[in-house]
């Protein structure tokens, strides 16, 4: 292989469409070989907007294209078991858009046979590569807030009833808000912690929308290291109204983030800390800023960064920054939520440890 990964994909249309060719195209290290879509209008525009040389209707037919290197997968994700496996037996690099599978099992199933081919395969979890929850995760490394003692993430969208659109159709998606918003959240907490879930309390409703799936979801996560993170996914909140915050508290101060949980890599970060060998002030007087110092970070495109160090993993022989190991640990908490929401009760993560 040269020094330039040759990129398939499967699922052309949507975000592929919207995020991901765009990015590819910004990379040195990686180019958009061939597209493969069910729908022929959508191959034929995306071969002409971007210089794509294959454009297929079958998925077979793009994995046996010796031009083809990686494959990225942004298909429903009830199709993305049996295409993951096809694509690793065709001897191509995988990266697969989250969730990987339907639920915590099928993904474990994957990522074991992934395990023996050699190959790199990896999940798009996005939020790991925003500029400025690397900084935050290079700040709480270094145990600036203390001991973490509470956490919150929060993403959402606006996303009424549309007829015939798979991520409302359970069979398709595998759940709704929390499987394609919440998830993100997870993993982002799961990462910038450096900590698992020892357990989880969930509520998933149908409180706006009357389709198949979820339109909210909330959940309180315990952490091994002892912290509570609150996790909440809509898809029933405007987006003109939607902060999607993100807040870390410990016992030396804390660090609230606006619109960083998103896909342009933008918002704001706020860094406070405080004197934690103070005694208690019964007056308990905050100051309108708090003390707050707005953190810089680098703004950057979040799928060129992800897609660019994907491929240099490829290229190098390196272990990819959110592998299918990883993936596994974030889909049982998903798990586990569902399970905790359906049940009524807390549900522990080593009840679903196959």
């Amino acid at each position: 292989m040269d020094q330039v990964v040759r990129w398939g994909i499967i699922g052309a249309g949507g975000i592929a469409r919207r995020r991901t060719i765009p990015a590819l195209n910004l990379i040195s290290n990686a180019q958009v070989t061939a597209v493969m879509d069910k729908n022929e209008q959508v191959l034929e525009e995306l071969r002409e907007e971007f210089g794509i040389e294959y454009g297929y209707t079958q998925e077979a037919q793009l994995l046996e294209n010796p031009d083809v290197d990686a494959v990225y997968i942004a298909s429903p994700v009830a199709f993305h078991k049996d295409q993951a496996r096809r694509v690793l037996d065709a001897g191509k690099h995988l990266l697969i858009e989250k969730p990987v599978a339907m639920d915590g099992r099928e993904t474990k199933e994957l990522s074991d046979y992934a395990a023996g081919k050699g190959l790199c395969a990896g999940v798009g979890m996005l939020m790991r590569f925003h500029g400025g929850h690397m900084r935050i995760k290079e700040l709480l490394r270094e145990g600036i807030l203390g001991d973490i003692v509470s956490c919150r993430a929060q993403l959402t969208c606006w996303f009424p009833k549309m007829e015939g659109n798979w991520r409302q159709i359970k069979a398709i998606s595998g759940g709704g808000a929390l499987m394609d918003m919440g998830i993100h959240c997870i993993d982002l907490l799961r990462y910038l912690l450096d900590d698992e879930v020892e357990k989880v309390c969930g509520m998933a409703d149908h409180r706006t929308f009357d389709y198949e799936v979820e339109d909210s979801v909330s959940a309180v996560l315990r952490m091994h290291k002892g912290a509570a993170c609150y996790i909440d996914a809509n898809f029933n909140i405007p987006d003109d109204a939607a902060h999607c915050p993100l807040e870390i508290y410990g016992t030396k101060g804390s660090i609230i983030a606006s619109g960083t949980i998103g896909q342009d890599g933008k918002g704001e970060i706020l860094l406070t800390l405080s004197d934690s060998d103070k005694g208690y002030e019964s007056s308990q007087v905050r100051s309108e800023s708090g003390g707050a110092q707005k953190l810089d970070f680098e703004h950057v495109n979040m799928y060129a960064r992800q897609l660019e160090e994907f491929s240099d993993c490829i290229l190098n022989s390196l272990p990819p920054r959110t592998p299918l190991t990883d993936a596994v640990k974030t889909m049982r908490v998903v798990d586990a939520i569902y399970r905790s929401s359906s049940e009524e009760r807390t549900v522990y993560l080593k009840e679903n440890a196959w």
